[in-house]
């Protein structure tokens, strides 16, 4: 969830502290004086009881002993509360390097055909391709909160972040940008804003979930940006290199192709895992939960965003480069209709 309430947590007793600071979003201060530079980094405290009997006191009931049931308990208490507590510390490490990706697969044709044109007459709407050039595929976005809602990948993996990219990707990099913006802009209103974001990944490739995706991508939508509010609460400032951030965990975010970049890529921040998403999905006023990807597909939205783009593509004349990298979906999309009506 995204944080609404700075609330400073207390406890008594210390065994409580041990676990609830290995929680990504919690930290443990000395006195209430620190609360507000944790709060700037968009964490919780919490600190052995105070004086001020107004704060926030853990319930034992819901802290001790730590295992699967508790961590899921007091994350539901932490909601109830207004904030949110970040993931629990395992101690797990999964080298994603080596791991199957989802991503990997899509850029292989889901081993369904070599010929992209063959792939996408063959594949689930959900897994086209739509732009295509020698670097980089275009998808639609795992679950589509609403439409026009796209993610850049790159071809390879080992590029686990566009900051770790060499920068003579870049170049071909921003042709997509600017030509994905024509199309969804062309597809959905000129007048629209399209936003780009990343959550990009650390070197190491290393990470504490079994099912993360530990492929740089970028999502791309049109008709959605971050208020000043939400850009605050992780700091947000301007990168016009984003090489800078190759070594960390970072959140970058843009408006327009050719818009300022802005990044925070202070590991001590925290950023809710999908944060563009659970503020989308928030503002659009859907239920909780609906934000995930991995639970909801919005199968309805991309085909939305698929026939659009289609349509679009197939009735206007567009530049000879946004012809080419488009033309493998175009012909077998269309295909489909044309099937549908035999």
């Amino acid at each position: 969830m995204i944080t609404t309430k700075k609330v400073l947590l207390t406890t008594s007793n210390e065994d409580i502290i041990k676990e609830l600071v290995k929680f990504e979003a919690i930290e443990q201060i000395k006195c209430s004086e620190e609360r507000h530079s944790v709060w700037s980094l968009n964490k919780t405290p919490v600190m052995l009881t105070p004086n001020e009997q107004e704060l926030i006191h853990v319930p034992e009931a819901v802290a001790i002993p730590f295992n699967s049931i508790h961590v899921n308990a007091f994350t539901k208490w932490c909601y109830h509360n207004g904030f949110e507590p970040g993931e629990y510390a395992t101690g797990i490490k999964i080298d994603t390097r080596v791991e199957s990706c989802v991503l990997c697969s899509l850029v292989g044709h889901k081993a369904i055909a070599e010929d992209t044109m063959v792939y996408n007459n063959e594949t689930t709407e959900a897994d086209i391709i739509v732009y295509e050039s020698s670097n980089f595929i275009v998808v639609p976005e795992l679950g589509s909160i609403k439409p026009g809602y796209l993610m850049i990948v790159p071809k390879k993996h080992q590029y686990l972040s566009i900051a770790q990219m060499p920068k003579m990707y870049l170049p071909e990099y921003e042709q997509v940008c600017e030509d994905i913006e024509t199309i969804l802009k062309g597809s959905f209103g000129t007048d629209k804003d399209v936003s780009f974001f990343e959550h990009g990944s650390g070197p190491s490739g290393f990470t504490s979930h079994a099912k993360s995706i530990v492929h740089a991508h970028v999502h791309v939508i049109i008709d959605f940006t971050l208020k000043q509010k939400y850009l605050d609460m992780v700091q947000m400032k301007p990168c016009p290199d984003l090489s800078v951030a190759a070594n960390t965990h970072y959140f970058a975010y843009k408006v327009g192709a050719h818009g300022e970049r802005l990044c925070n890529y202070n590991d001590d921040v925290f950023v809710q895992r999908q944060y563009p998403r659970q503020i989308m999905a928030m503002e659009l006023g859907l239920a909780p939960n609906l934000y995930n990807w991995r639970k909801t597909s919005f199968l309805e939205n991309i085909h939305t965003t698929l026939y659009r783009m289609w349509e679009y593509l197939s009735e206007n004349e567009l530049s000879y480069r946004i012809a080419e990298r488009t033309r493998n979906f175009v012909v077998p999309f269309g295909n489909r209709f044309t099937d549908s009506a035999l």
